[in-house]
């Protein structure tokens, strides 16, 4: 199984490699080595697609740490989820996660993108519940519905 590196190099004037994260991926295994700089304008990441492509069904990418995969959660869930559909692993330095190992990483971040999806959906029947409740009563109408649901909870004594 091959194991391909990448990371990102921050937005530094003059550094365009890191050596110690590149001897880090190399440590680790890593037969070769892609990395992007970091640009204020956009998120483009050439080495990161060279990196997937120079992998096969059940290879494995390595980075130091998820901010090589993204830079917000959405990003970091994207292309981890990517990964998978390519048929390929993902081992992360710092924290440690190894999918070809456990691949219950994958399935964490399938329910994250699926939270993700319907936390739209879940906010717009919030929204109008509470809507529904302020005609009949606000806020005071939907504490009473609380309230009676409690009171007809059976009770266990210790």
């Amino acid at each position: 199984m091959k194991l391909v590196g990448y990371y990102r190099v921050p937005p530094v004037r003059g550094i365009f490699f890191s050596p110690a994260q590149e001897e880090r991926l190399l440590l680790l295994g890593c037969e070769e080595v892609f990395s992007d700089r970091c640009l204020a304008s956009g998120v483009v990441r050439p080495g990161l697609a060279r990196a997937v492509e120079a992998l096969e069904d059940g290879g494995a990418l390595a980075v130091p740490s998820f901010h090589a995969l993204g830079g917000d959660m959405a990003g970091l869930v994207d292309a981890v989820l990517k990964l998978k559909a390519l048929g390929l692993h993902l081992v992360v330095q710092q924290p440690e996660v190894d999918t070809r190992i456990d691949p219950g990483f994958f399935e964490s971040c399938q329910m994250l993108a699926g939270f993700s999806r319907e936390r739209p959906m879940v906010r717009a029947a919030e929204t109008a519940l509470i809507a529904k409740g302020g005609k009949a009563g606000g806020m005071k109408g939907l504490k009473a519905e609380a309230q009676a649901e409690t009171q007809d909870a059976p009770t266990s004594e210790a």
